[in-house]
């Protein structure tokens, strides 16, 4: 039987060694609790009492940090994102008259596809290249594609006269 100094700073016991271990398993006590047998005359700390040698679990190891999701080149070149990569490129490009319809009017889509991936995975970057793309490929593809079908229209009109 042994008596215990709680938290508190009052005196507990007589209790058993089952009740310590209990104790120990709920986080009631802790390796430095003051404790006593019925016939000594020291207080010494729990963890010193052979019969509790196995009552004790080591404290966890922490796992080693883990590198940051948003790595610098991440940001700068949205690799982890290649909708919002291709978004960005093809609505640059899209300034090229007649095949910037196609790249325009692609990067728009896919621009649009890259913010949707993106909402889905935080850590994959890229929303200023969709929205590049999808700015910069809306403007110029559509833009072209409203001039190539007036181009058509017109001359379609000057055939007539």
């Amino acid at each position: 039987m042994y008596k215990i100094i709680g938290a508190d700073g009052k005196e507990y016991g007589s209790v058993t060694v089952e009740q310590l271990k209990k104790w120990i398993a709920e986080n009631r006590v802790n390796r430095q609790t003051s404790v006593k047998s019925e016939g000594d005359a020291d207080w010494r700390p729990l963890d010193s009492l052979p019969e509790l040698a196995g009552a004790f679990i080591p404290p966890p190891i922490s796992p080693a940090p883990v590198p940051a999701t948003n790595s610098g080149l991440n940001v700068l070149i949205p690799y982890k994102n290649p909708r919002a990569l291709a978004a960005y490129y093809l609505g640059v490009f899209a300034v090229i008259p007649f095949i910037g319809v196609l790249l325009g009017i692609t990067a728009f889509v896919l621009g649009i596809l890259g913010l949707r991936y993106r909402r889905r995975n935080p850590a994959a970057g890229g929303v200023v290249h969709a929205w590049i793309g999808i700015v910069a490929g809306g403007l110029f593809g559509f833009g072209w594609l409203a001039l190539t079908i007036f181009a058509i229209i017109a001359a379609i009109g000057a055939g007539h006269h």
